[in-house]
């Protein structure tokens, strides 16, 4: 009993101290980007060791993509809760408000994400199919809200679901980026009402 009681405090130990540095991780790449961050400096900004984010991540890289699944599996779950059993437009504008509303809720994080997103292109190409994959789940939600919208009757049956859920995701993703420049919330928050004006509810 002994032993296996030492075996859980250590493991809670190891989560406690992984998601410490992972909230370092988020906290730099949002100040200093993905380049300007390193493996020691999360170390020590956790109140840990230079060398403990080698030992728990395996590399730069490694940390990276540690980073992205935390803030992903954070925000599907947040998702989650927020659609619950709401379907077609009513969980469109839900999924639209999740993810505009993220910057308010945590400006660090959400810049944390686009430095990664961006970076991926030039800085880190390993984490391209990461983050492409987090652009599918995105883009397949939005596509799934409005093909269920269409069976409703609530948009057009001639509605290019995938094409417009390209468009709302590249929209999206492009007003967070201004954002993050100029933090105006009135401006999300207007933003927000014209892509929903998109689809008018009940139009058959």
């Amino acid at each position: 009993m002994r032993r296996r009681a030492e075996r859980r405090s250590q493991a809670e130990r190891r989560g406690q101290s992984d998601r410490r540095m992972l909230r370092a991780a988020e906290r730099l790449i949002a100040r200093r980007g993905v380049a300007g961050t390193s493996l020691a400096d999360v170390g020590l900004a956790a109140g840990y060791s230079r060398g403990l984010p080698v030992e728990r991540f395996g590399s730069k890289v490694g940390m990276i993509k540690a980073v992205l699944e935390a803030m992903d599996g954070w925000f599907q779950a947040h998702l989650a809760r927020l659609l619950a059993d709401k379907k077609g437009l009513a969980a469109l504008e839900l999924r639209i408000d999740a993810h505009l509303g993220s910057a308010e809720r945590s400006a660090s994080a959400t810049a944390a994400l686009y430095s990664i997103y961006l970076e991926s292109l030039f800085i880190m190409p390993e984490l391209e199919d990461d983050v492409a994959r987090f652009t599918r789940r995105w883009r397949d939600g939005i596509a799934g809200d409005l093909l269920e919208a269409q069976r409703r009757g609530e948009v057009g049956r001639d509605l290019d679901c995938a094409a417009e859920a390209s468009f709302l995701l590249a929209a999206m993703r492009g007003l967070m980026v201004q954002y993050l420049m100029d933090r105006s919330a009135a401006d999300l928050a207007r933003s927000k009402a014209i892509l929903l004006a998109r689809f008018p509810r009940r139009r058959k």
